[in-house]
């Protein structure tokens, strides 16, 4: 066998592997729609308006000031540049339907998650109805933080918002996401559904829309806007490296190029353990083919006559 024409051939392989453009591109595709608007039930005129324009990267405004379920005047930032991503949702917080559901769906989501609130992210819940109260607020905040039900109760108790304010921030805060919504009769306000995952500095990372909130999909999510800084763990590391978010679905799926990039480098390191096995193997093979060195002879010592 020559070694070297092997070794060459697995360096052409893994540049092929490796290279960006080989394989499958991203999964991708247009959004599904949002809020109410396939609802034959609602008027046209409650959803004019109303929706979602991406700001993928953006940074959120962190000077907002907010009250929180404590009665506190807070500014936004309290609950960002922790080192720890954040999971916000607009919501009001007496809404007949679809926020109760968002709420209840996004507990149940967290109680799927080994992550813990308040130790490995935060949550924020931002009223959009400016006449709700801090007492409204405490009152779903006690019910949801019940069941909740992890351990450490006040480290989730610190590290979920529950926030209300009766001036523009709200407001102000649904524009820099891109989240529009309207008030409209009785009260009730028309919006899209759809969260946030922030990473740590208040930059959005991540959308997902529904109210079907898989554990498996809000952890993906939260590693991706932590950069994988929440986990130390390999098995997370593979799989960042290998899933990517798809609107399409609203889950994260595996990119088939990024499997084959991880198989060629599995494959080229165990390939590269045996070659290196062999070489030794070779070694103490020529080694021991030598011939032994003859031992060095004194002449003999002459006679005197």
């Amino acid at each position: 066998m020559n070694l070297r024409r092997v070794i060459s051939g697995l360096l052409a392989v893994a540049t092929m592997l490796l290279a960006p453009g080989h394989a499958c591109a991203q999964p991708g595709g247009s959004l599904p729609a949002l809020g109410s608007a396939g609802d034959p039930d609602v008027p046209p005129e409650q959803i004019e308006g109303v929706g979602v324009t991406e700001r993928l990267g953006e940074q959120i405004p962190l000077d907002l000031p907010f009250t929180n379920a404590e009665g506190e005047l807070v500014p936004l930032r309290a609950y960002f540049n922790q080192g720890k991503p954040v999971i916000l949702a607009m919501v009001y917080y007496d809404c007949p339907i679809v926020c109760t559901i968002v709420m209840g769906q996004l507990t149940e989501a967290f109680k799927g998650i080994d992550f813990d609130i308040g130790d490995d992210y935060t949550v924020v819940f931002a009223s959009i109805d400016p006449s709700e109260p801090h007492s409204l607020a405490a009152s779903v905040k006690t019910k949801h933080l019940a069941a909740y039900d992890r351990p450490h109760a006040a480290n989730a108790q610190a590290g979920w918002a529950f926030l209300t304010s009766d001036g523009d921030s709200s407001r102000t805060l649904a524009q820099s996401l891109g989240w529009n919504y309207k008030p409209i009769a009785g009260g009730e306000f028309s919006h899209p559904v759809c969260i946030f995952v922030l990473t740590p500095e208040g930059r959005i990372a991540r959308y997902v829309y529904g109210v079907g909130y898989e554990p498996d999909t809000m952890r993906m999510a939260l590693l991706e806007a932590s950069d994988g800084k929440i986990s130390d763990s390999i098995g997370d590391k593979v799989r960042m490296f290998c899933f990517r978010y798809d609107p399409t679905t609203g889950k994260y799926a595996m990119v088939a190029y990024r499997v084959v990039q991880l198989g060629g480098v599995a494959s080229i390191l165990v390939v590269g353990s045996l070659i290196a096995v062999m070489l030794t193997k070779e070694r103490i093979r020529l080694r021991r083919a030598l011939p032994a060195s003859a031992p060095t002879q004194t002449p003999a010592a002459g006679f005197k006559s």
